[in-house]
């Protein structure tokens, strides 16, 4: 919890004669409820990842016109074989590990 939002939090307890009990009920819900915030951010981030990642991954069917081709909606593309789909898809997932553990370094819980 940074330092200025605790100071203002005491400032706020003084001028509002509140007791010691109160105040640090306020700072614990304070620091509650931004970690929840903070983690519900992280949350959504990792979903919004997900589903991007598993739009482009997974849908694609066989091109009936094409042989060699998949579609999805209005795309196409180039169907790879087996063994190329699974690195693409192994790879996929790593950088979707790599993306979310960059999001934790650089977004950690309880910071605001």
């Amino acid at each position: 919890m940074p330092s200025r939002i605790v100071f203002l939090l005491i400032v706020a307890a003084v001028t509002f004669h509140l007791s010691f009990l109160e105040t640090c009920v306020v700072l614990i819900g304070y620091y509650g409820f931004a970690t929840l915030d903070d983690w519900l951010a992280l949350r959504a981030r990792r979903k919004m990842i997900d589903e991007v990642i598993d739009d482009e991954l997974f849908g694609w069917e066989l091109d009936p016109d094409k042989s060699g081709w998949e579609t999805k909606d209005n795309l196409s593309r180039v169907r790879l074989p087996d063994k190329d789909q699974v690195v693409v898809t192994r790879v996929g997932s790593l950088l979707r590990r790599i993306f979310v553990a960059r999001e934790r370094l650089s977004f950690p819980l309880g910071s605001s």
